[in-house]
């Protein structure tokens, strides 16, 4: 895990630690204390008071009758103008725009709370996407030569070994497989941060929260970022209103994918011809 600071990371090192080394990089001190305590406050709130929400490779949890520990708060871009601000940051910009490509989106935005007491996940791959475990179900050749999904986690609270703090295999990223029962877990390590940190995980390493074995709660923000062409996990779009799909930040814009035409009705587009470079006409 590559450990950098905030005015002060190299960013091609960064690249080739998510690609090629261990998959896993932590930028200290990126937000403040005010804007977290803002956040975290807004997502204890939810988590109280709302119903119990989907999760994901939680098996463990169900089956304990824990499953209720593991809370989730999802769609986070119109729940506060605070969680546009944090995933907009210029740090996240500059090296996903590298990473994954200037017109890069956000497929997923929500928020995980574990409290004492909760168990882990399963060790789990996000791309080529989360079910990759049904492998007949995607193209032949696919691989993990190329970054296809990127994972930024932002701690509210403190992620230590013993709070739950997501575990990893360092490397794992390199050759694209789903982890399962007869793979070899003993060099798993865990992304430890303080709140504020901005931790960055290539989607393909394998990983997974680890059990809250704290007497604290252990909150974080989830976000998934993926190149323009991929399709989302999360609809992000369709419960925001006309008004705030106008007026959003223009980095919001592009994350939300609005600034991205596709996919479009063909059949009444008023576009006659707007693709390609025309070198041939010139």
């Amino acid at each position: 895990m590559l450990l950098a600071k905030n005015d002060d990371y190299n960013k091609q090192d960064v690249l080739n630690e998510l690609l090629k080394g261990s998959g896993v990089v932590v930028i200290k001190d990126v937000y403040s204390s005010e804007d977290i305590e803002i956040t975290r406050n807004i997502i204890n709130e939810f988590a109280s008071t709302q119903e119990q929400k989907e999760s994901h490779f939680n098996a463990e949890a169900e089956a304990s009758g824990k499953i209720h520990l593991q809370q989730r708060v999802w769609n986070l871009f119109g729940k506060g103008a605070i969680f546009g601000k944090l995933i907009s940051s210029d740090v996240i910009f500059d090296i996903m725009s590298s990473f994954l490509g200037n017109e890069f989106t956000c497929g997923s935005y929500c928020a995980s709370r574990l409290m004492p007491g909760a168990p882990g996940q399963e060790l789990h791959i996000d791309y080529p996407y989360w079910d990759y475990y049904k492998k007949d179900t995607f193209p032949m050749g696919l691989n993990s030569s190329f970054p296809q999904n990127c994972q930024a986690t932002i701690p509210l609270d403190v992620c230590s070994e013993l709070s739950g703090a997501t575990a990893y295999v360092p490397g794992s990223q390199k050759k694209l497989h789903y982890p399962n029962d007869k793979d070899d877990f003993s060099d798993q390590k865990q992304m430890t941060a303080n709140p504020g940190d901005l931790v960055l995980f290539n989607g393909n390493c394998w990983h997974g929260a680890s059990p809250n074995n704290s007497d604290h709660q252990r909150a974080v923000l989830l976000i998934e970022f993926l190149p323009k062409y991929i399709k989302p996990v999360e609809d992000l779009v369709t419960y925001l209103d006309d008004n705030f799909k106008k007026n959003c930040p223009d980095r919001v814009k592009q994350l939300l994918g609005l600034n991205y035409k596709y996919p479009k009705i063909m059949d009444v587009s008023k576009t006659v011809n707007d693709i390609g470079l025309g070198y041939k006409a010139k």
